[in-house]
């Protein structure tokens, strides 16, 4: 039986540790009114029915049953103490951290200040506006120092495109132009060979009339005759003189013609690489343009600039949470780390009141919750104590359960 004496026992001492702690009856009533308000159940409800067991097997289940209620109730009421031994620390903490003044306060308050400042900062940080994607900083970052010529050198292949493209054009209308004088030319050179087949046979013509003429009438044609080889030579010099123009303008267009095809097709070729490697440069860097890349590039900048800032942030940040965890270890501060989160409640006093009111009012809750949970195990106690009292044939067996249990937990 001395284990179950122990076992009964354990939560009238263990309610009596806790009892001692000092509360602020203002906040008590606070947090019996908060309670009071989210409460779904009313009293009545929530009260342990009391079962009666009749059967031997019945006896020794509510045994088991009670005795594996008492053990869950134990580790509620441990993880209730626990906490409650927290909360009653961070409260503590907070009385230490009240009594310190003069210039350590001042010297507290400033590093709190610094620790709030610069966690702002930091969320601003995180919660930056930029437009470049990760994706598109892992394409850029390898190449970050040559970035800016890259872009340089997009911009001159883009005007150069520019350029190469004005040229492709001015030939093209250069190589219609010299296709047209072509031939014209060439028409000319045909009108030419018409006309001297035409003055062939209008010579030829007129020779025959004169022939026909001197020897019908006997007339003298010598001047008709000299008349007629005259301008026989002067249309052959014409025509002649305008063949051989026409067949050096020919000529002379279709180097013209060479030339510009030549020109045009190193052109094509420059404007083939060209374009190929702004497209290569394009897909290199994940742009569209240059100005595509510019401002992808000062985007780039920006995030570097706030990743600068935030390491920044983050040294002077962990300096001032090293330095304020320093100083609350000289006052025997025990949760520490606490603070650092908590760092405006040391710089507001209003925020210092509501985390000692929030501190106070779960303290209440656990003590409540433990109060509830050592009544309710009381009770299932006695009602075993009662049970077995009742039955003395079984307590042989009854105990052996209740022992089997704690054994168990």
């Amino acid at each position: 039986m001395a284990f179950w004496d122990r076992w009964r026992k354990k939560s009238t001492d263990d309610i009596n540790d806790i009892s001692d702690e000092p509360i602020e009856d203002d906040d008590i009533q606070k947090a019996d009114d908060q309670n009071t308000e989210t409460e779904e159940l009313n009293e009545s409800e929530l009260i342990q029915e009391k079962s009666v067991p009749v059967s031997y097997a019945e006896k020794k289940r509510f045994v088991s049953d009670n005795c594996e209620a008492v053990a869950e109730l134990d580790h509620m009421i441990d993880d209730a103490k626990k906490e409650y031994e927290k909360v009653t620390s961070y409260l503590t903490d907070i009385q230490k951290i009240d009594r310190i003044d003069g210039d350590e306060k001042k010297e507290l308050v400033d590093i709190c200040k610094n620790i709030v400042n610069l966690t702002n900062e930091r969320n601003k940080y995180k919660n930056r506006t930029l437009t470049i994607s990760d994706a598109e900083v892992r394409r850029l970052e390898p190449y970050e120092d040559q970035l800016v010529d890259e872009i340089k050198k997009m911009y001159d292949a883009e005007a150069y495109q520019r350029a190469i493209e004005s040229d492709i054009n001015n030939l093209n209308k250069e190589k219609k132009n010299l296709y047209k004088n072509r031939r014209e030319t060439v028409s000319k050179q045909n009108a030419v060979k018409s006309m001297s087949k035409i003055l062939v046979v209008l010579i030829i013509s007129l020779m025959v009339l004169l022939a026909v003429i001197y020897y019908t009438f006997k007339i003298d044609m010598t001047m008709p005759y000299l008349g007629v080889v005259l301008l026989a030579a002067v249309s052959a010099t014409v025509l002649f003189v305008e063949s051989g123009k026409n067949r050096k303008d020919v000529v002379l267009t279709e180097k013209k013609i060479n030339k510009a095809i030549h020109l045009l097709n190193k052109v094509k070729i420059k404007y083939v690489n060209n374009i190929n490697m702004l497209d290569y440069n394009c897909e290199k860097f994940g742009v569209k343009n240059a100005l595509d890349f510019e401002k992808t590039w000062n985007e780039y900048c920006r995030m570097k600039e706030y990743e600068r800032r935030f390491k920044e942030n983050t040294d002077k940040l962990n300096f001032n949470n090293t330095c304020l965890v320093d100083m609350l270890k000289e006052y025997a501060v025990v949760d520490r780390d606490i603070w650092i989160s908590h760092a405006i409640a040391i710089v507001d006093d209003k925020e210092m009141v509501e985390v000692r009111h929030e501190l106070n009012q779960r303290r209440q809750m656990l003590r409540e919750r433990i109060e509830y949970n050592e009544s309710v195990r009381a009770e299932k106690v006695n009602q075993i104590d009662e049970l077995i009292a009742e039955n003395p044939d079984m307590k042989g067996e009854l105990l052996g359960i209740v022992k089997k249990c704690l054994d168990n937990n």
